[in-house]
């Protein structure tokens, strides 16, 4: 009986725990259960958020504002959809105002580089920030405007000075800068003259300055030019003018009662009128073919025909010196398109020059032949004079040079090889020149192409 019991009692805490296995297991299976339902709904959330996240940001970027219907989505979505909204807006609108401000530096880089004036743009402490190409022989490789190569360079501590007391007192807005400045140039034509003005570019204390220096180097060099000639002009005018005065006073007074001496009086007046006519009509000439209105009558024209008639017309003068005076000129035709009148004066002008500076007894050969390579017809004046020195070589074509040496030996106005300068460039398109020894004799030499096609030609 006792052992019946036992038996039961064990049976039934068996049973209870088997019962109490099963409720533990079934627990932990529904707990399991419920931990992965949050878990699936917790990532799911998170994959919409994610996927929707990325579309949003997808279509942002690419510019896509179909996506505005966000009324449907999360509102922790919507909220980072309107973020990202905004920051791309913040961000098309700094791009855009880069893009615009790059435009703008390169429109300014480009009219800078375009101007033939040095231009520096720097800053209050002189540092360089952009400089054209002109003002390369200023600057150079310095990043300052204050280093001691770009003041070497300058030429003129004025200058610098006068920057750092503008910067100092910061009013730069188009002050002009008293000092001009000089350096030297690259091709070694002498020394450059600038005049300098400063510019405040914004304002601000330490804000960013331009130079402007405005190259005044051919102002100068003209204005020199118009004085010389306004002087030389007046001096050549002056001169016979005087000696018909001198004249007139004489046979006012009645103090020449000579026929004879009366004649030669008159004779150097007339001799005095003719060079006045002469250098008016001269000075009227180079006017008219540099200001570009005189126009050349173009033709055939056989410039060995030319020499003989110009030679022709010269020999007296000639033999009066005992000079031999003899055309050269080539079998082959010898004709250009040109104006007769003005290559028969430019002829002359050489001719006559080389009898008037040829002592007695020498000789003189007008030469006219073709360069069949440069396809030109070269007509040179030989003589056998006293010949020019070098330093008086380089000016001979200029305006009322003369070699200071050789002005006693015959009168002249020295704007006739000046003329011929400019009818043969100028008008003809051709070149002319001049090779001399001194003591033995000079050639002056033009040539004029065969083929001119006459761009002066109205």
């Amino acid at each position: 009986m006792l052992g019946t019991m036992i038996a039961s009692a064990g049976g039934l805490s068996m049973a209870i725990f088997a019962f109490s296995l099963h409720g533990y297991l079934a627990i932990f299976a529904c707990s399991m259960c419920g931990a992965f339902l949050i878990f699936s709904l917790i990532r799911r959330s998170k994959l919409v958020v994610q996927t929707s996240v990325t579309r949003l940001i997808s279509q942002s970027v690419e510019g896509d504002d179909s996506c505005a219907s966000i009324d449907s989505l999360d509102p922790e979505v919507s909220r980072l959809y309107e973020q990202i909204q905004s920051i791309h807006a913040r961000t098309r609108e700094e791009s855009a105002a880069r893009q615009m401000s790059s435009a703008r530096n390169d429109e300014l880089f480009g009219v800078l580089q375009a101007l033939d004036d040095p231009v520096i743009v720097f800053d209050s402490f002189g540092n360089t920030r952009m400089s054209n190409a002109a003002a390369k022989p200023l600057v150079g490789t310095s990043n300052s405007i204050f280093d001691t190569s770009a003041s070497t360079v300058f030429g003129c501590s004025q200058l610098h000075q006068q920057i750092r007391d503008g910067l100092m007192e910061g009013d730069l807005s188009g002050r002009r800068l008293d000092c001009e400045v000089s350096f030297p140039d690259e091709l070694d034509s002498g020394p450059r003259i600038y005049d300098a003005r400063l510019f405040d570019l914004d304002g601000a204390e330490r804000g960013t300055f331009l130079l402007v220096l405005r190259d005044l180097t051919r102002e100068r060099e003209i204005s020199r030019l118009k004085s010389d000639f306004v002087s030389k002009a007046s001096h050549e005018l002056r001169t016979p003018l005087a000696s018909i005065r001198a004249y007139l006073e004489l046979i006012v007074d009645d103090e020449i009662s000579d026929p004879a001496e009366c004649r030669e009086v008159m004779n150097s007046m007339l001799s005095d009128t003719d060079r006045l006519s002469s250098l008016v009509e001269n000075m009227l000439n180079i006017s008219r073919i540099e200001a570009g209105i005189m126009r050349p009558t173009l033709e055939r024209t056989d410039l060995g025909a030319i020499a003989r008639k110009v030679v022709h017309r010269l020999e007296p003068g000639a033999s009066q010196k005992e000079i031999s005076l003899s055309v050269s000129a080539s079998s082959v035709e010898l004709t250009v398109e040109g104006d007769s009148g003005m290559l028969e004066q430019v002829l002359e002008n050489l001719t006559s020059n080389a009898v008037k500076y040829t002592p007695n007894g020498g000789r003189v050969v007008v030469s006219v032949d073709t360069d069949p390579l440069e396809r030109t017809v070269v007509v040179s004046v030989s003589d056998t004079g006293l010949g020019i020195p070098l330093e008086a070589r380089e000016r001979v074509f200029d305006k009322f040079f003369r070699v200071p040496s050789y002005e006693r030996m015959a009168k002249g106005t020295g704007l006739g090889l000046n003329l011929c300068r400019n009818i043969v460039e100028s008008v003809h398109q051709g070149r002319i020149g001049v090779d001399s020894r001194v003591g033995e004799g000079s050639r002056f030499w033009f040539s004029v192409p065969i083929g001119f096609a006459g761009a002066r030609a109205a």
